[in-house]
């Protein structure tokens, strides 16, 4: 088996077989450590996380200089992949990416608005007087 440096120079000189033996050496791993992050991702969202930083990887392993192990800096790149899935699931929740509804829009359908303006009675001028 090649050492990591080896591998990841494989792969910088974009050797298809290297980056399948990268992943296959690496998902696993990355997929353990979604769920060390957060014990209420499902493994559909792991998968997706761990797709997204193996993309990652894959545009900015140029950008890797060795300063650390290959790993640590997959694992940060998987934190920072899992922060942003939480992010827009939480964006989704609270109505992100939806047009807004305007209170006073009327339902091209039946002609109502959602909320009717208030319409206070006119004040008697008697009792003003």
């Amino acid at each position: 088996m090649q050492s990591e440096a080896q591998l990841l120079a494989r792969c910088r000189r974009g050797e298809p077989d290297a980056w399948d033996e990268l992943f296959n050496r690496h998902y696993a791993v990355a997929g353990r450590f979604v769920f060390q992050l957060g014990s209420d991702f499902s493994r559909e969202d792991a998968d997706e996380i761990c797709q997204e930083a193996f993309l990652s990887v894959i545009r900015n392993l140029q950008s890797f200089q060795g300063g650390s192990q290959f790993q640590t800096w997959l694992f940060r790149i998987v934190a920072n992949k899992a922060r942003d899935f939480l992010e827009k699931q939480h964006a989704a929740k609270r109505g992100g990416g939806q047009t807004p509804l305007s209170l006073s829009a009327e339902n091209p359908e039946s002609g109502l608005t959602p909320d009717p303006p208030c319409v206070a009675p006119a004040p008697d001028v008697a009792l003003l007087n």
